[in-house]
């Protein structure tokens, strides 16, 4: 009987506990993102959700941002909604990505439809904290250099701001890849991948796919083109030793092959103007040089040799055509001797040439030169006993062989010599800038550097220089420089004023006349160029704390302004913040901004927590980079006051909604005590 009673009063219990028990009719669940933006200003569709226990009719859901990053294009409106979830979809512009943008959402219902008929709606302000998430986007270049043709081993380097996870696959666009094959998994901010790249256009360039996966999880396929720049390959050396050969006999020559690059071929080398043991010689290449010795009996004024090279480079193979030549001197016979200096001539340019005979006894000499211009009648004659020497100002006429035809008439007979000395149309000054490189804007200064290039010193020189445009203000230069010997520089420093909207090539143009050892006089002239390149200047303008004072237990902001006053874009603009303990920070503090244009500047919001009072030092950190590559960073800090502003606990009087949970709390408690005094009472009564 006891255990019956104890029964029907916890029914009892239950039963009022049920009836009494409060219901939700209303639950807001928050804001998630439907469909993503892509790029600053792209469209998005916001989905905002929640429960209702009834049935609303003539439903309107809209949503107020509370910043400027996001901005709201229409609202949602239904007929009827519920009972149940309801989701309402908004469309949106992200004026920008990676941000936190606090809020309203407003949901409004005419009526509510009940069992008894229509009621008067609900009116909802909901507060939202929308994250609009970061799309993939990757910066993509290469490192090192490209030779057409040739496999070239290069590196392939993917930036990734977010760190997405991704795989890439590669194309070639005038080239054939030739590694990697299939796909590559990347991972992190910054990945650099081995790339073998075989060049069959100067404009080639990489198709890079690649595969990740949004905020949201949904597949993302990105294509980017990468140029590769392509240069052609220097051709083949062939060095030939000695370069000035004997007439009538045969000489031994050395012949060098050496390719541009580590490769095994051959060579055929034929030979003209001399004869020899065989109509082609074969030389075996090894690791990219080859060499062999073969005896030539010159038949003419010069020997030249054409080698065909013919080897391969990772599958590709590659041809080329060089030559070299030899002069030819003729040695003496019998009595008398002939020597003439220098061995090579300029072409276009006055040279002093010495000749020396020796006879024995008195001799009379006759001289005559091909294809230049001397100083000296012709014949020129001269004589002497024993040993005599002429000097002759000789001034080739074109760049081929001058000849020198010289006939010695002594006591034991006369002998006839024929010289062939070749001629060269280089110039004898080799003229580079150093720096090559200077940014635009100010007063630069740039070291020329002057090498004798040429087999003979330069006994004296006055070299000048001057701008060979208005482009930059400089004036005219003018150096006197003193010997140089084969090989040897002088360094010449020019300061110019560049404007800092200049870019692109500047040139210069010289006028270098000289006096060799040999005391031949010439001129040369020619135009150097100095490459200028313009530079973003990206500062923080302003920085302003809202609100200046900071609350403990209440969200700060940081707004940042950043000016860039070059004239060229800057690129991968980044800001960082590292936040010290007493303040947190609420979304990610790192902010991708992309490309910041010339004279243009952008905000950035950062928010943060305070979670303690103190003095508090926020360092930012501003990153970008130019066009060529080259990194910056700007450092910044701001400094944060956080008052304690603890407030005291108050108790209110409950309102709204919550008063039903509160006196059905009551209620039950009152209904439990009563039930148990009544099992109380049953069971006195029992033991009386």
């Amino acid at each position: 009987m006891r255990a019956v009673v104890i029964i029907v009063a916890a029914w009892f219990v239950l039963a009022q506990v049920s009836v009494f028990a409060p219901s939700v009719d209303y639950l807001w669940l928050g804001a998630r993102w439907a469909q993503l933006p892509k790029f600053p200003g792209d469209v998005g569709v916001l989905a905002l959700s929640f429960y209702t226990s009834a049935e609303l009719v003539d439903v309107a859901v809209s949503i107020d941002p509370k910043c400027q990053h996001l901005v709201a294009l229409d609202s949602a409106t239904m007929a009827s909604a519920g009972p149940g979830v309801v989701t309402a979809s908004v469309r949106v512009v992200a004026k920008e990505l990676n941000r936190t943008c606090p809020a309203n959402v407003v949901i409004n219902a005419r009526y509510k439809r009940t069992t008894s008929g229509l009621e008067d709606g609900i009116t909802k302000v909901e507060y939202a904290e929308v994250f609009i998430p970061p799309y993939p986007a990757y910066n993509l270049s290469t490192r090192g250099a490209v030779l057409l043709g040739f496999p070239s081993n290069i590196t392939l380097v993917v930036e990734n701001p977010y760190a997405f996870t991704s795989s890439l696959s590669l194309q070639g666009q005038g080239a054939r890849v030739a590694s990697p094959i299939g796909s590559v998994k990347i991972g992190g901010s910054r990945a650099e991948i081995p790339v073998v790249v075989v060049a069959e256009a100067t404009t080639a360039s990489l198709l890079v796919t690649i595969q990740t996966k949004d905020w949201l999880g949904e597949p993302v396929s990105l294509t980017y083109s990468v140029p590769l720049f392509a240069t052609p390959p220097p051709p083949p050396i062939l060095a030939i030793s000695p370069a000035v050969l004997s007439q009538n006999k045969f000489n031994s020559v050395n012949i060098t092959v050496i390719l541009p690059v580590v490769a095994d071929g051959v060579a055929t080398i034929s030979v003209a103007g001399a004869a020899a043991p065989r109509s082609a010689i074969s030389v075996p290449i090894k690791a990219g040089k080859g060499s062999a010795v073969v005896d030539v009996y010159p038949i003419g004024g010069a020997v030249t040799f054409t080698a065909q090279v013919a080897y391969s480079v990772g599958g590709v193979s590659k041809v080329d055509q060089v030559s070299a030549t030899a002069a030819v001197q003729q040695e003496a016979e019998g009595a008398s001797a002939v020597e003439v200096k220098p061995n090579r001539l300029v072409a276009g340019v006055a040279n002093n040439v010495t000749l020396l005979v020796r006879a024995p006894g008195p001799f009379n000499v006759s001289v005559t030169v091909s294809n230049a211009a001397v100083d000296k009648p012709a014949p020129f004659r001269f004589g002497g006993v024993g040993e005599a020497a002429a000097r002759l100002v000789v001034t080739p006429l074109a760049a081929q062989p001058v000849v020198f035809t010289i006939t010695v008439r002594h006591s034991g007979g006369v002998d006839q010599y024929t010289v062939t000395l070749p001629a060269t149309s280089a110039s004898i000054f080799t003229v580079t800038p150093m720096p090559s490189l200077v940014k635009a804007g100010g007063n630069r200064t740039v070291v020329v550097k002057l090498v004798n290039s040429g087999d003979v010193a330069i006994e004296r020189a006055v070299v000048t220089i001057t701008p060979a445009t208005g482009d930059v203000a400089a004036p005219s230069y003018t150096f006197q420089i003193g010997r140089l010997a084969p090989l040897e520089s002088a360094e010449l420093p020019i300061s110019f004023l560049v404007p800092v909207t200049q870019g692109g090539a500047v040139a210069f143009t010289y006028n270098i006349v000289y006096v060799t050892e040999l005391g031949a006089s010439g001129t040369a002239q020619g135009a150097f160029y100095v490459q200028v390149y313009q530079v973003p200047a990206v500062n923080i303008s302003s920085v302003v704390v809202t609100p200046p004072r900071a609350e403990v237990g209440k969200p700060f902001y940081i707004t940042v302004t950043v000016l860039n006053e070059g004239f060229v874009p800057a690129i991968n603009l980044q800001l960082r913040a590292s936040a010290p303990e007493g303040v947190k920070p609420v979304a990610n503090p790192y902010y991708f901004a992309g490309r910041l244009d010339p004279q243009a500047s952008t905000a950035i919001p950062l928010s943060f927590n305070a979670t303690a009072p103190g003095r508090y030092d926020i360092e930012l950190t501003l990153t970008y980079i130019d066009r060529f590559g080259n990194p910056y960073t700007v450092p910044y800090t701001v400094t944060v006051e956080v008052a304690n502003t603890t407030a005291p606990l108050t108790l209110a009087p409950a309102t709204g909604s919550t008063a039903p949970t509160q006196s059905g709390g009551w209620i039950i408690a009152t209904i439990l005590a009563v039930a148990v005094l009544a099992v109380m009472f049953y069971f006195a009564l029992r033991k009386r």
